[in-house]
C-alpha cells in the first residue's frame, strides 16, 4: 500500500536524520578503548586527545558532544569512592540574595555586582549576525560566518561560566554553611526577559552546590514564597505593601530603616540557620530544599 501511494505522489519515504544533526552520542562499557599518550580508540579508528584532568575510578559511561563550532569533547561518567573533604568549620554562616543589579548581596552586608556578558557582547552578536544573513545559503562564506557567530556566543558562555565558578569557589571556601533563596526563573524571564538568562541563577546554584561538596560547605535553599524582602529582620514585622522601587524602607513597628536586599540576604540567613539548628536565632518553620545530599542536616 505504501509503495502504490508513492508511486503516485501521496506519501514519500521518511527522511534519514543527516550525520550532521547530531551533537552528542554515549557509549556505555564497550565500543572505545583509552590508549596511552593521550589516545583513545572508538571503533576501528584512533583519536588523539588534549586532556584536561586525569581520569579516576571506575568509567561508567563516555559520552562525545560536538559543538556549534565543530569542537568534539570526550566526557567520562566515572564511579569513585566517597571521601569527605578534610575541612576545618569556623562556623561562618552566611545568606545570599539574587538581584538585578546586583549579582548577589550577602547578610553582612557586601553586594556583588552583576557581569551582563551577553549585554555588553550584543553589538557584536547583532554585527555578526547580520553577517551571516547577508551570506548566500549554502555558500562557504556563510558556513565560515555561521563559525564566528557561534564563536561569539561561546566567548560569552565561557566568560560567564569563568565567573561563575571563581565566585563559587569564593564563598564555598570562605563560608561553611550558605544559604540561598529558591527562585522562580520563569516568573522572572517573563519580567525581566533575557536579562534573567544573562546572569544565570539557575548554573551558578548548580555550580556553588558542587563546589560546596568538593570543599565540605554545606548550601541550603530556602522556600520561594518566604517574604524576604517585606520582613523586619529586627521584629518579624511583613509589611503588606513593597514595591520593586522601594529600595530602602522603613519598618512601621519599630522604625528600622532597610536596605532592602540586605534585609533580605539577612532574613534568608535567619530561616536558614533557624532551621537546620545553627546559631542564637529565632525558630521559624520554614521549608527549604537542601542541595547537599550528602549532608546528614535535616
Amino acid at each position: 500500500m505504501f509503495f502504490a501511494h508513492a508511486k503516485k505522489g501521496k506519501v514519500r519515504p521518511p527522511a534519514f536524520k543527516k550525520r550532521s544533526k547530531y551533537a552528542s552520542i554515549t557509549l556505555k562499557q564497550a565500543g572505545y578503548k583509552i590508549l596511552d599518550g593521550n589516545k583513545i580508540k572508538i571503533g576501528k579508528a584512533c583519536f588523539k586527545y588534549f586532556k584536561s584532568r586525569d581520569i579516576e575510578g571506575t568509567i561508567k559511561t563516555l559520552t562525545i558532544k560536538r559543538d556549534a563550532l565543530g569542537d568534539v569533547y570526550l566526557f567520562f561518567s566515572c564511579e569513585i569512592e566517597d571521601v569527605s573533604p578534610c575541612r576545618v568549620m569556623t562556623g561562618k554562616i552566611a545568606g545570599f540574595d539574587f538581584g538585578l543589579k546586583t549579582f548577589l548581596t550577602s547578610s553582612d552586608g557586601t553586594k556583588i555586582d552583576s557581569p551582563l556578558f551577553f549585554k555588553e557582547g550584543s553589538a557584536k552578536i547583532r554585527q555578526t549576525s547580520r553577517k551571516v544573513s547577508t551570506k548566500k545559503r549554502g555558500s562557504n562564506n556563510r558556513r565560515k560566518a555561521k563559525l564566528h557567530l557561534a564563536r561569539c556566543h561561546k566567548k560569552i558562555a565561557h566568560q560567564r561560566k569563568d565567573y561563575h565558578f571563581k565566585l563559587a569557589q569564593k564563598l564555598t571556601e570562605e563560608y561553611d554553611y550558605l544559604f540561598f533563596e529558591d527562585l522562580s526563573i520563569k516568573g522572572m524571564q517573563q519580567m525581566w526577559g533575557r536579562k534573567i538568562g544573562d546572569l544565570g541563577f539557575s548554573d551558578f546554584l548548580s555550580l556553588i552546590e558542587y563546589r560546596g561538596r568538593c570543599n565540605g560547605a554545606q548550601v541550603h535553599i530556602i522556600d520561594k514564597f518566604y517574604p524576604s524582602s517585606k520582613t523586619c529582620h529586627v521584629c518579624q514585622k511583613v509589611v503588606g505593601e513593597l514595591s520593586l522601587e522601594d529600595r530602602i524602607w522603613k519598618c512601621p513597628t519599630c522604625d528600622a530603616v532597610h536596605d532592602r536586599d540586605i534585609n533580605a540576604a539577612i532574613n534568608i540567613k535567619i530561616v536558614g540557620a533557624s532551621t537546620i539548628g545553627l546559631g542564637d536565632v529565632r525558630p521559624m518553620q520554614i521549608g527549604y530544599r537542601c542541595l547537599n545530599p550528602e549532608s546528614n542536616v535535616l
